[in-house]
């Protein structure tokens, strides 16, 4: 585990120093335009102004194919539990096995909901949890299991620590800061979600 860890900051440091400002302000410009763009006011009225979550809006959002109603169905019926229960246990494995690995007797999943998981403690925990999904895992070479989100957690926790890494994210909220990146609200984004966009949008 704690190899697969270093492999992956080693990744994230050698990515973030070919970055230069430039660069940077490019990467955003591009994002703008691509027709993902959307999402970001999904993100920041679930996310940064913690809004009620729809869970068939957090399926479309998130885009979480085969996600079934069933499923989803259940955290919308009980959504104020839910949610209290992440906040107040933060332990995204316990939380897993109870609710989104195959065969659990609450929400009769007929297959391991990794990713709807990841993504779902994000948003109610993004300075804790990243929103971890298959291109993510697999830009790692890491399979899709509860435990390799967790390896990926603590890479980008050890990642936003480094000096270097923080030199670099402190460059790209000053970008994010200019008035035509004013979408991102980069005053209320995590750096785990930093890290993220950079890891799922980038070329």
């Amino acid at each position: 585990m704690k190899e697969k860890i270093k492999l992956i900051e080693e990744k994230i440091k050698n990515y973030l120093n070919k970055l230069d400002e430039e660069k940077i302000e490019s990467f955003f410009d591009r994002y703008k335009k691509d027709k993902t763009f959307p999402f970001i006011k999904y993100y920041n009225k679930t996310v940064l102004d913690e809004g009620r979550i729809d869970f068939g809006e957090f399926k479309y959002w998130w885009g979480l194919q085969g996600l079934p109603e069933r499923v989803y169905g259940y955290f919308d019926e009980n959504y104020d539990r839910i949610i209290e229960e992440i906040k107040r246990e933060r332990n995204i494995e316990k939380f897993f096995n109870k609710y989104c690995k195959a065969g659990n007797k609450i929400t009769n999943s007929k297959r391991n909901e990794v990713v709807f998981c990841s993504k779902l403690f994000h948003t109610i925990l993004p300075c804790e949890y990243p929103p971890v999904d298959r291109r993510i895992l697999e830009e790692f070479e890491l399979s899709s299991a509860i435990g390799n989100v967790l390896i990926v957690k603590k890479a980008y926790e050890n990642s936003i620590k480094d000096r270097g890494n923080k030199n670099k994210l402190d460059i790209i909220r000053k970008v994010l800061s200019k008035d035509k990146f004013s979408e991102f609200r980069v005053d209320k984004l995590s750096d785990m979600r930093i890290l993220d966009m950079f890891y799922w949008y980038r070329e």
